[in-house]
């Protein structure tokens, strides 16, 4: 039988067993509609519980699937809060399957249920009666607001400089790093651009995985030539079409909704970066 079957169906099984789940919900990607299935997905699964300090305390359900390759849960995470009604337990197995099981309470059904609207509801022991229609509008890209944009406006090119500064001193990882700051801007920017042309209507996927189907193929490879290795002509070579792209993108903005974006800065910078760092396009 398929391994994620197999996998699927222990956790189902488990789930009908234990009186203390109440409610089966599946999350995330096998359930979009919108995502083509593979072997490779996890399992998001939340169970609701009647008693949550309960099923926390007895964790002999582990039992009911494989010895993990590597786990972790809720505790082991730097930013677990003691007083959350919901906790996570994350198992990667040998075989490649990997489940994310989150347990919350019951008690809170209604809003966690509502919070996520790629979620299915594959068992209901008390008819809760909720309606699945999963969709990816959690996700969708969030409208522009003139603070946001300014924003990353000034955070990009108050950055920028930096990059140049460890170019000049070869500080290759220092360079590099600020690099990777400068272009989550950017991806905000190309985010607003992709969601104003869908009406906002649209995910850009995990880690921006859409880019490739929801850039124009020109503009996509010009992004991923912003991805450089850690080599001073590489990143020099990222960082102009870093600048290149969030320029052009941030007028095309700016234009459609009449927010204030200096037009000669980028011109400003060329001239700063060739002046003072000695670096050209």
């Amino acid at each position: 039988m398929d391994k994620n079957q197999v996998l699927f169906d222990k956790i189902i099984d488990l789930a009908k067993r234990t009186e203390n789940v109440r409610v089966v919900e599946m999350n995330g990607s096998r359930v979009n509609p919108n995502i083509t299935k593979d072997q490779y997905q996890d399992f998001d699964i939340v169970f609701y519980v009647k008693n949550f300090k309960a099923f926390l305390k007895d964790e002999s359900w582990k039992n009911d699937f494989d010895k993990p390759l590597v786990s972790q849960c809720s505790k082991e995470q730097r930013d677990y809060d003691e007083s959350s009604n919901s906790y996570i337990y994350m198992l990667q197995f040998f075989d490649g399957t990997r489940l994310d099981l989150n347990i919350v309470d019951i008690k809170n059904i209604d809003k966690a249920i509502k919070k996520d609207s790629l979620s299915k509801i594959i068992l209901d022991k008390d008819n809760y009666g909720f309606n699945s229609n999963p969709n990816e509008s959690s996700y969708y890209v969030e409208k522009i607001n003139e603070k946001d944009f300014s924003f990353t406006v000034n955070e990009f090119f108050w950055v920028l400089p930096y990059v140049a500064k460890g170019l000049s001193r070869n500080e290759v990882i220092y360079a590099y790093k600020h690099l990777n700051i400068i272009r989550e801007e950017l991806d905000n920017i190309l985010d607003w651009w992709i969601g104003y042309n869908h009406d906002y209507k649209i995910s850009v996927g995990k880690m921006k995985k859409k880019y490739k189907e929801l850039l124009p193929k020109e503009i996509y490879e010009k992004y991923l030539n912003t991805y450089a290795s850690i080599k001073i002509n590489s990143i020099k070579s990222g960082l102009f079409q870093t600048l290149e792209l969030f320029d052009c993108f941030s007028r095309k903005l700016a234009d459609i909704y009449g927010y204030f974006y200096d037009r000669a800065l980028y011109d400003k910078m060329l001239y700063f970066l060739s002046e003072n760092y000695n670096l050209a396009k």
